[in-house]
């Protein structure tokens, strides 16, 4: 079957295929007569339009690009929905891509999407983003919004997380909560959101005077198993059950859920025995056993201000702007051991 063009659609509404243009690009003085045989002439015949001609024509896509670290990481599942609703909601569609935490990957799958001519690139970056890679988004003269992890000194609009104060109101927690002896579990520290967790958790032992060093701090990569690792670290060195802090904070709900899965395998009670707050409020944080106290961070928020910033045609500042997180209270943080009545 043979494609239908504009000048089929013209042929059946009875007009010039310079107006059946004006009405599918919303310019010049048409009638309304006129708009709806040839509407109702592009309804019977299945027209679509050439999106490659209409690019040409606007010098737009109305496509953008995500770049993410891992579609797997449901706070990154989460962010990318946003973002999509978002942009679907003002007709732009969505070109995503997985960086899996590695440079080099990000680099090639950097320049697949410019090879696209997006009308722009949404980018939360990997652990090591190179300089190269700010050298090539430079170079191709893309709108570019940065979201979640932020670098020191980008060129570029950053919208993110509060991430010291997420961190902060997760230690007052557990501190309002009697806790004194508070281990930290991160991803690694070569990502500025886990200096800024590390930082705002560090803070609010500061404030109590309560002394924390590299003991208290463990990090191992990403994910459910890693946290899983870092629990059993723990453990190994604490070295019995007894001598465990009283509580984790684990700067992700997957670290958190990894130390989860251990302690119930080794029959270590949580809260009764070690309270765990994580931080994202996944999906799996409400349906966990014990469901997961956490820090909300803002994912729908973040999406919905990048993809109006990246569509809304102003000029991009290297603006940084960050969005307060919510403590969300569930059944997995209680009172430490030695303080229950």
């Amino acid at each position: 079957m043979p494609k239908v063009t504009i000048y089929d659609v013209a042929k059946k509404a009875g007009v010039s295929a310079a107006t059946v243009s004006k009405i599918l690009n919303g310019t010049g003085r048409i009638s309304q007569e006129t708009r709806q045989r040839v509407l109702a002439a592009i309804e019977a015949l299945h027209y679509r339009p050439s999106m490659i001609a209409t690019a040409l024509k606007k010098h737009q896509t109305f496509s953008i690009g995500l770049l993410i670290p891992d579609i797997t990481n449901p706070f990154y599942a989460g962010l990318a929905r946003a973002v999509e609703d978002h942009a679907l909601a003002h007709n732009y569609s969505l070109l995503m891509c997985s960086t899996d935490n590695t440079a080099e990957r990000e680099e090639r799958q950097l320049e697949h999407v410019l090879r696209q001519q997006l009308d722009g690139l949404i980018v939360a970056t990997s652990e090591a983003m190179s300089p190269e890679i700010l050298t090539t988004l430079h170079h191709a003269q893309v709108r570019v919004v940065f979201v979640d992890r932020v670098l020191p000194n980008l060129p570029y609009p950053v919208i993110a997380t509060d991430h010291y104060q997420g961190s902060y109101l997760a230690t007052r927690h557990l501190l309002d909560l009697g806790h004194q002896d508070i281990t930290v579990f991160l991803e690694p520290l070569s990502l500025h959101s886990s200096l800024e967790r590390l930082r705002g958790f560090a803070r609010a032992l500061e404030e109590q005077s309560i002394r924390f060093d590299n003991t208290s701090m463990f990090s191992e990569g990403f994910g459910v198993e890693a946290g899983y690792k870092l629990a059993q670290r723990l453990l190994a060195q604490r070295g019995t059950a007894s001598q465990l802090p009283t509580a984790i904070f684990a700067s992700t709900d997957q670290l958190a859920i990894g130390a989860l899965q251990y302690f119930h395998e080794v029959h270590i009670a949580v809260p009764e025995h070690i309270s765990i707050i994580g931080y994202d409020d996944i999906q799996m944080a409400r349906i966990v056993s014990p469901p997961l106290t956490t820090v909300a961070q803002p994912i729908t928020a973040i999406g919905q201000q990048a993809v109006e910033l990246l569509i809304s045609g102003r000029t991009l500042m290297a603006t940084t702007v960050l969005l307060p997180p919510q403590i969300v209270v569930r059944a997995s943080t209680a009172a430490p051991r030695s303080c229950e009545a």
